[in-house]
């Protein structure tokens, strides 16, 4: 069974557009055979919709599903141009994320994960993101 342990997520988001978001919520992390597991629950968004966040951190790359409003299914691998999927109340959209920096330190009392990325939707760039979410035990 894999371990699992409570901890703090304080999450940055920077956008192109100068927009930043941040955050602090309580979360699970788990140790797993092939690296990490994070999730954790944003807080309502403007229409009272919370969003469960689960984040694979593995050597090679990140998975992240995100479950809300906005359904958002990612891989990230740096330097590549990985496929993912975006359902919003307009429909189901095919996404790619071009990863241009990715970083992690976890350990069993948590670190940092931090990442880079443009989104690109039907061969055209919708948006650069720069992630960063420090986790620590409770």
């Amino acid at each position: 069974m894999p371990d699992k342990r409570k901890v703090r997520v304080g999450f940055r988001s920077w956008q192109q557009d100068g927009g930043v978001q941040k955050f602090d919520v309580p979360g699970e992390l788990f140790r797993l055979k092939t690296g990490w597991a994070l999730t954790y629950v944003e807080k309502p968004d403007d229409n009272g919709v919370e969003a469960s966040n689960t984040l694979f951190i593995h050597s090679n790359g990140l998975q992240l599903r995100r479950r809300g409003s906005i359904f958002f299914e990612q891989q990230f691998r740096r330097g590549e141009l990985a496929a993912g999927k975006l359902e919003t109340p307009y429909g189901l959209h095919a996404v790619q994320a071009l990863t241009s920096q990715l970083d992690s330190e976890l350990s069993d009392t948590g670190g940092r994960v931090e990442w880079s990325y443009e989104l690109h939707m039907q061969d055209q760039q919708v948006g650069s993101f720069r992630i960063r979410l420090d986790i620590r035990e409770e």
